[in-house]
């Protein structure tokens, strides 16, 4: 059900011209209720992230996060008498072309049985691991996780840019938005992350006073476009910038006095980054599909399972940060050994697809908004869950929700109205 607010970083390393297009024939390989990598006693897996190149820091943690979930599981005996053996964390550099290597390494080099924990800027892999039936799991920032019906998403495996969730919109509702300011890279993810906003505004007629999707990563100066839009008058400001560049836009609107214009940027959720910057920062608005990392410390009893994650991850990896991407590693591990569990001894790659594939609300236990993995490979709806947040103080905030859990929900795609329909959220929603 929920749709990831997309990291628009991974556009930034694309644009950079750091990725190179490659071509992923099928291999051959045979497949059909495979085994590889499971021994009596245990289940090897390995997985692929950007350890190097523009951008690790926002990829990179995933296999933290993927390493503190099995080793709290190994340490409490593994899955149905077996251990799981993350034994190959391969590094594809940030280049589209090593990744689709490293996809292959891992399966025909190193026999994997799955691949637990991806998280780069170009997915180039996916083609091959969906042909051959490889069970794969990790963080859902590239639209490549549709490709197949065993790629695994960590919020669901769908993303449709143009056509987001009516969030933009509601929040311009709720703050009174009357001329709304819309600013992107000039690269796919980030500008048709802005065309979706565009569409969103223009759908609940919401104007939008001024727009610029051509902006050359990374940003420099976006002086003239704040003067525009101070001409234009407008009111409200969506940026579908990576997080650096916000930043500048922030400080650019300060400096000319519309520092006080509500912010809402596609990429910002990083505690340090607002502990550094809480002056630029303060006010700007967000949107997660997960539980808030804060939350998860101010109500461990109703958010259990995030609560959890910052112990175990604090446990295994005392100097981390919680981040979007060891999150996602939690997540795609737990998603795995649930698969695990779900069939038992007689493990093989078709069964756990099969399992996996058969959950219709997962919520890795109380952390994500409810998947329908019968439906969230190829299309999205018909609930749209996600996590408003505000930065007050140095500090992230959930906002809206209800009595119930932090989560806002809307019905996908939107009835005819002139206004967002928010709808009451499912019964399996986090925090209910």
């Amino acid at each position: 059900m929920a749709k990831r607010s997309v990291s628009f970083a991974a556009a930034v390393a694309l644009a950079a011209g750091t990725l190179a297009a490659c071509g992923n024939a099928k291999s051959g390989l045979n497949t059909a209720g495979n085994s590889s990598g499971v021994t009596a006693h245990s289940v090897i897996v390995g997985g692929i992230a950007s350890l190097t190149g523009p951008l690790p820091a926002d990829f990179a943690p995933v296999f933290d996060g993927v390493k503190a979930y099995l080793d709290m599981v190994n340490a409490g005996g593994g899955v149905n008498g077996r251990k799981i053996d993350f034994a190959y964390a391969l590094d594809d550099g940030s280049n589209s072309q090593v990744d689709a290597t490293q996809a292959r390494s891992l399966v025909e080099a190193h026999h994997v049985f799955a691949v637990v924990g991806v998280a780069t800027p170009s997915f180039a892999g996916a083609s091959y691991l969906a042909q051959n039936d490889v069970p794969t799991f990790g963080y859902d920032v590239n639209p490549q996780w549709s490709q197949g019906r065993s790629l695994f998403g960590s919020e669901g495996s769908y993303i449709d840019f143009e056509h987001p969730g009516p969030e933009p919109a509601y929040l311009a509702e709720r703050l009174g938005a009357k001329k709304v300011g819309i600013i992107s890279y000039n690269v796919t993810q980030s500008a048709e992350g802005c065309v979706g906003v565009q569409n969103e505004m223009r759908k609940f007629h919401i104007p939008v006073a001024f727009e610029d999707l051509s902006i050359a990563p990374p940003a420099v100066d976006l002086s003239a476009d704040v003067t525009r839009m101070r001409q234009a008058g407008v009111d409200f400001v969506a940026s579908c910038l990576d997080l650096a560049g916000n930043l500048i836009l922030s400080r650019t609107l300060h400096a000319s006095g519309m520092g006080s214009v509500p912010q809402y940027w596609y990429d910002g959720y990083d505690e340090q980054a607002v502990k550094q910057n809480a002056s630029l920062m303060q006010g700007i608005y967000l949107l997660i599909g997960h539980v808030p990392f804060e939350s998860g410390t101010a109500q461990p009893s109703r958010y259990p399972e995030m609560a959890l994650y910052l112990r175990e991850l604090h446990r295994y990896f005392p100097n981390d940060e919680p981040s979007e991407a060891s999150l996602a590693g939690w997540v795609s591990a737990t998603m795995f050994v649930d698969g695990l569990r779900k069939i038992g001894r007689d493990v093989t790659r078709s069964r756990l697809i099969s399992a996996v594939n058969s959950l219709t609300s997962y919520t890795a236990h109380g952390i994500v908004a409810p998947i329908d993995w019968v439906d969230e490979h190829d299309r999205l709806g018909p609930i749209d869950c996600n996590v408003f947040l505000q930065v007050r103080n140095g500090a992230f905030h959930p906002i809206f929700g209800s009595s119930k859990t932090v989560f806002t929900c809307f019905k996908y795609p939107q009835p005819p109205s002139h206004r967002v329909v928010v709808v009451p959220p499912p019964p399996d929603i986090p925090g209910a």
